[in-house]
């Protein structure tokens, strides 16, 4: 179980992270929702780390504006192993899956780090299904890692601590496989040269996803 501090940092992260990159079934019964996560510091932003991804200046800006005024985050259900939440920050909603990995290798090595996905919507920036991976190590920028999904390989490319879908045209078959898919495997390696392997139920996704596209409209 997340705690609230993790979560209120994964807000901030999420929004500074999800914006600026596009332009562009029935839901399982949630559980109860739970506190909403207060707000962390505010002071720091991660929105530069995908300058490399052509942001404009005045997307950064909004990101970094959008994690100062993020607040707190509210837990809208829990779906099999994800969680949906929404967050208002300044004029835009923000909405987003969370997931974290079932099985992490080399496991003397990650002990101490925590990795997650999340899979962000910004409707006011016609920002849908945004997927971000935090691999909780620093990486060497610019590397290749790659996402498996039932046999189905996805390329990533990292820059930090983070990766993304390298080619953003398969980002919606990317989100496609996950809602039908019932195991993703994230492939990469740190800075070090260490290769890890994280594993990922998907069970639960695609109702996540449909309860953040109902609330972020």
């Amino acid at each position: 179980m997340l705690n609230e501090s993790f979560l209120a940092r994964l807000l901030l992260l999420s929004t500074a992270l999800c914006v600026g990159v596009h332009a562009s079934p029935s839901l399982a019964k949630p559980k109860p929702a739970a506190k909403t996560a207060p707000a962390a510091e505010a002071g720091k932003s991660a929105a530069d780390s995908k300058s490399d991804k052509s942001k404009s200046d005045a997307s950064r800006d909004a990101g970094k504006d959008a994690a100062k005024d993020s607040g707190k985050a509210e837990q809208l259900g829990s779906y099999g192993d994800w969680t949906a939440y929404a967050a208002a920050g300044g004029k835009d909603k923000t909405c987003y899956a969370l997931g974290q990995p079932k099985d992490r290798q080399p496991k003397a090595k990650l002990k101490d780090t925590q990795a997650y996905i999340f899979i962000t919507t910004r409707p006011a920036e016609n920002i849908h299904n945004e997927i971000a991976v935090n691999l909780g190590y620093p990486t060497k920028d610019g590397s290749a890692a790659a996402a498996e999904i039932d046999g189905d390989g996805f390329e990533l490319i990292t820059k930090g601590q983070n990766a993304w879908i390298r080619e953003q045209t398969k980002e919606k078959d990317f989100v496609g496989a996950l809602r039908s898919g019932g195991k993703l495997v994230i492939k990469a390696s740190s800075a070090k040269g260490t290769a890890t392997v994280d594993t990922y139920s998907l069970k639960g996704l695609s109702d996540a996803l449909s309860r953040v596209a109902q609330e972020c409209k």
